[in-house]
């Protein structure tokens, strides 16, 4: 009777062959995994510090409108107080005119000069504190924008970072998504208004003399 010596060494020799087949297809398989993966954590990396730069230009811009805002409206309201002033005078010069009227006197042509600088005078400052009042709320609406933008950047840097943690790229793209939306917000808020040509418009031809 013959004894069992184990397997041939051919066989052995086939069976480790194989082995070391599945193990380097495998290390291949992980490899190629894990260079994707590295792949997908640069892209994130990438258009996360891509919208961080976006999110710190919006916010620049956002601060600088609402700071020009805030100025025009100062601006706004110191010409409708000189619009004020000057209102207050013309009327009281109108009323000398119409008591020396009454009285049946002479009107003195300072007067009557006096009335129509303050008259001219009114026309502008109040031409002016309108178009100031219109710069103010276009620079607010550009602010707002900017803001819109600013916060839609955020949360698409956030779900990029979530993604890199949670290696769940559908919610990188969802980030995308939310930053493109911010973005069309920051282009929104560096085109020109038409408001200021739209308002402007009826306002000089209002304040034309009649």
């Amino acid at each position: 009777m013959e004894e069992d010596l184990g397997r041939e060494p051919v066989e052995m020799q086939d069976d480790t062959l194989e082995a070391l087949t599945d193990i380097k297809e495998q290390l291949a398989e992980e490899k190629a995994e894990e260079k994707k993966e590295r792949n997908s954590l640069n892209l994130i990396g990438l258009s996360t510090a891509v919208l961080s730069t976006l999110a710190a230009i919006a916010a620049m811009q956002g601060g600088y409108y609402a700071n020009e805002g805030m100025l025009a409206q100062i601006k706004s309201s110191d010409s409708w107080s000189q619009y004020q002033a000057k209102s207050t005078k013309q009327h009281i010069e109108s009323a000398n005119v119409t008591l020396l009227k009454a009285l049946q006197k002479p009107i003195p042509a300072e007067t009557t000069s006096a009335i129509a600088k303050l008259s001219s005078e009114q026309k502008e400052i109040q031409t002016e504190a309108q178009k100031l009042q219109v710069e103010a709320k276009e620079d607010l609406e550009h602010h707002e924008l900017f803001a819109r933008s600013v916060a839609a950047l955020q949360v698409g840097i956030s779900m990029g970072a979530i993604s890199a943690l949670t290696r769940k790229k559908l919610v990188w793209y969802i980030g995308l998504g939310i930053s493109a939306i911010g973005i069309g917000f920051m282009v929104a808020g560096t085109l020109p208004s038409q408001e200021q040509a739209i308002i402007a418009k009826p306002l000089k031809t209002d304040l034309q003399p009649h």
